[in-house]
């Protein structure tokens, strides 16, 4: 009989979840990019969108930051809700997305990771744009935060250099997509969080 020559490693993490989720990606970005962030109203479902969708993926999202990169996690929902009370949103009655299964495992953190760290790459883009606000005395603090670019950084060459079994592996796709589930269900649920605010401009 042959030895079992063990579990296969897989040595390129990030590709392998980039292409899992392009298509996931193409379309949350799709959906976000239909508001326009100059405006009050649609800068607010911006922003409840991300408070909805990061509630259930922050605390794998944390522990895999502060244990796994060995950084200091920004409390990014406590930003979001400092943003959303000075801009008059009740974050209290916020819709609840449930936490699905996929990212509750030790090996799903990595997919968290890598689909929250990449939505803030995403707000590099924006800021340099600019959104609505600056010109009225708000200022956001998660849309001005700088420390996702650090996380990224460090992120990559743990999911390049690191190895993965098959199981490890599925485990990070699952969760990456489960994510990205997770932030296109957010979005769906902001579209009334804005209802009622005063008129742009």
């Amino acid at each position: 009989m042959h030895a079992d020559p063990g579990p296969t490693v897989l040595p390129d993490m990030l590709s392998l979840l980039r292409d899992a989720t392009g298509p996931s990606h193409e379309r949350l970005d799709a959906s976000f990019g239909s508001l326009t962030l100059s405006g009050r109203s649609d800068l607010a479902r911006f922003l409840a969108a991300h408070a909805i969708g990061l509630a259930p993926l922050f605390p794998a999202f944390r522990g895999f930051v502060e244990e796994r990169l060995g950084l200091e996690c920004p409390d990014y929902p406590a930003m979001l809700r400092a943003d959303l009370a000075a801009l008059g949103i009740d974050v209290a009655a916020l819709p609840v997305v449930d936490v699905p299964a996929e990212i509750t495992g030790d090996d799903a953190a990595a997919g968290v990771a890598y689909v929250v760290c990449g939505s803030r790459l995403g707000l590099t883009m924006i800021r340099q744009r600019g959104y609505w606000g600056e010109a009225e005395g708000f200022r956001s603090a998660y849309m001005t935060d700088g420390r996702g670019h650090e996380a990224w950084k460090a992120l990559v060459p743990t999911l390049r250099g690191g190895t993965f079994t098959p199981a490890q592996a599925e485990a990070a796709r699952a969760a990456a997509l489960a994510a990205f589930a997770v932030f296109t269900g957010a979005f769906a649920a902001s579209v009334d969080v804005s209802a009622g605010q005063r008129t742009d401009g």
